[in-house]
């Protein structure tokens, strides 16, 4: 599987891009970050989004990326999610308020997006992956993700506090190969992180426990840019062997 980081910040200014990641070109893993970090035909290739939640920073460029493709496919968007998040998406996005309802556009025989909940139980095969899910630690209703292929996987935590599901989910995998984990605030704000439903690095040291696989490189996104020089001094001392923070426009092969 190649991954594409379009965003790995927990918000927007020059120069940071919010939380997007782009697999084998064609399935995008929340949308955040998408019309402006791909050119239009590239943006085209995109049969799959999948949303861990209805947060703001993780769907806002789903709007955008439905303008784009008006008239440039012959078939939907399907995206994909819990029903829940679905449900926030289409009422508080693509309301035809706040924005055009794209599932219906331009028309409901041929739209540009297709909502595809995801079944309650068991896994959903999207873009060739078999791809699972538990129930994260947020104040939406937000889960997190296992991608496997016939040989790697990789986990993608979704915005979450202290939980357990999915590092269960990630310990038990056998292909694990990565896991991507959200950071958001420095250690001096840890009841605003746990309000929040976030991280602090102090918070992931004890996640990453939970995980138990000292084997998988980790990844940190979603990092808070105001608090970015503590929260690098912070990471640098979480005992991981295997840690990475990213930036945005790095490209892996899992």
């Amino acid at each position: 599987m190649q991954l594409k980081v379009l965003g790995s910040s927990g918000s927007r200014a020059p120069g940071f891009h919010a939380s997007c990641l782009l697999i084998e070109g064609r399935l995008l893993l929340d949308a955040g970050t998408v019309s402006f970090a791909l050119s239009l035909e590239d943006q085209a290739r995109i049969d799959d989004v999948l949303l861990t939640h209805a947060h703001l920073d993780h769907m806002v460029d789903l709007a955008f990326l439905a303008d784009n493709m008006l008239g440039m496919r012959q078939q939907p968007v399907r995206v994909w999610g819990p029903q829940p998040v679905l449900d926030m998406v289409q009422e508080h996005l693509l309301n035809n308020q706040v924005w055009p309802d794209f599932t219906q556009i331009p028309s409901p025989e041929n739209p540009v997006l297709q909502y595809c909940p995801l079944p309650e139980e068991g896994p959903a095969m999207i873009a060739g992956l078999k791809v699972s899910w538990e129930q994260t630690n947020h104040p939406v209703y937000t889960v997190g993700y296992l991608f496997e292929d016939e040989e790697n996987a990789f986990l993608y935590s979704g915005d979450t506090s202290d939980t357990e599901a999915i590092w269960k989910l990630g310990r038990e995998c056998k292909k694990l190969r990565s896991a991507f984990i959200e950071t958001s605030f420095p250690n001096r704000l840890e009841s605003l992180a746990i309000k929040s439903g976030h991280m602090t690095p102090a918070m992931l040291e004890n996640q990453l426990t939970k995980l138990d696989r000292d084997d998988v490189p980790v990844y940190i996104f979603h990092m808070k840019q105001q608090y970015l020089d503590e929260l690098h001094a912070e990471l640098s001392q979480v005992s991981h062997p295997q840690l990475t923070v990213l930036n945005g426009g790095e490209i892996y092969e899992i």
